[in-house]
C-alpha cells in the first residue's frame, strides 16, 4: 500500500458524458501506480450510485473510489481527497441525447428509461435536452455548493483534457501518491494521447461521438441555448464557461 500522507480515501466525482469511461480506465492504472485498492460502481458488491445519493453511509470501502457519476457527500470527505471532473453542462446534455438515441444499450441495471423518457427522446434533441436539464442542474449545483473550491478538492475540466491532454494529465494526477510519477506520466502520454487527436468528425452511433467542446452551438436551436444559458447561469459562471 502506498503512503497517502494522511488522506483516508481518494474519490473521483464526475457526471455522465464527461469522458467518464476514459477516467475509469485511467483510474485502473492509477491504482496500479499507487498501490491503492480501486473500488468502482461496476465492481461486485459496490452500492448502486442512486442509493448512495440517498444514503452515503452505504459506502464503506477505502482506497481509490470512483468514477462516481451521481452527486453525494462521502461521510469521510473532510479526511479524503476529492477529484471533481466536469464538462460544460450544455454539451453534456447534447451528448446525452445522442448516446441515449443511438448508442446506449438498455439494461435493467443501467440505462433503462421509462416510457415517458422514451417519448421525450423521440420528440427531438431540443425537447430532450430541456427535459433532462433540471436533473443535471441539480447535480451541478450540488457539486459547486459542496465541493468546488474546497481545500481538499481538485477541479478538472473535460475541455482542458480534450484540448490540452499533455498539460491536463500532470494536474489531474498531482494528488495521487504515485510511486514513479515521471515514469507514470510518460507511459500514460504514450498510451492515451492519441485519443485526443481530434479532427471534428462525428459518428452518432459511437460512444465517443465527437468530443470537441462547444457542440451545443451546432446541435441546438438558439432559443434552446438561450434557455439553457439562463437555467445554468450560476454553474456556467462558477465553472468559467462562456455564454
Amino acid at each position: 500500500m502506498a503512503s497517502t500522507g494522511g488522506v483516508k480515501n481518494y474519490y473521483v466525482f464526475t457526471t455522465h458524458k464527461a469522458a467518464s469511461r476514459f477516467i475509469d480506465a485511467l483510474m485502473r492504472d492509477i491504482a496500479i501506480g499507487t498501490g491503492l485498492e480501486l473500488h468502482a460502481p461496476k465492481h461486485p458488491g459496490f452500492p448502486r450510485e442512486k442509493e448512495l445519493e440517498r444514503d452515503p453511509s452505504k459506502l464503506t470501502v477505502t482506497g481509490l473510489i470512483g468514477t462516481l457519476r451521481y452527486a453525494f457527500m462521502p461521510l469521510d470527505w473532510e479526511d479524503s481527497h476529492i477529484m471533481l471532473h466536469l464538462r460544460d453542462p450544455r454539451d453534456v446534455l447534447v451528448s446525452l441525447y445522442f448516446s441515449h438515441k443511438y448508442s446506449h444499450r438498455r439494461s435493467s441495471e443501467g440505462f433503462n428509461p421509462s416510457s415517458d423518457s422514451l417519448n421525450e427522446l423521440d420528440k427531438g434533441i431540443d425537447n430532450y435536452v430541456m427535459f433532462r436539464a433540471p436533473q443535471y442542474l441539480e447535480r451541478y449545483n450540488f457539486y459547486i455548493e459542496n465541493m468546488l473550491g474546497k481545500e481538499n478538492v481538485t477541479f478538472s475540466r473535460y475541455e482542458d483534457m480534450v484540448m490540452d491532454f499533455e498539460g491536463w494529465l500532470p494536474r489531474f494526477l498531482e494528488p495521487y501518491p504515485l510511486r514513479n510519477r515521471k515514469g507514470f506520466i510518460a507511459k500514460q502520454m504514450k498510451k492515451r494521447a492519441a485519443q485526443f487527436e481530434l479532427d471534428g468528425s462525428e459518428d452518432v452511433t459511437a460512444h465517443k461521438r465527437k468530443a470537441v467542446p462547444g457542440d451545443h452551438k451546432e446541435k441546438l436551436e438558439p432559443a434552446t441555448i438561450e434557455a439553457l444559458n439562463k437555467m445554468f447561469a450560476g454553474p456556467l459562471a462558477s465553472l468559467k464557461y462562456e455564454v
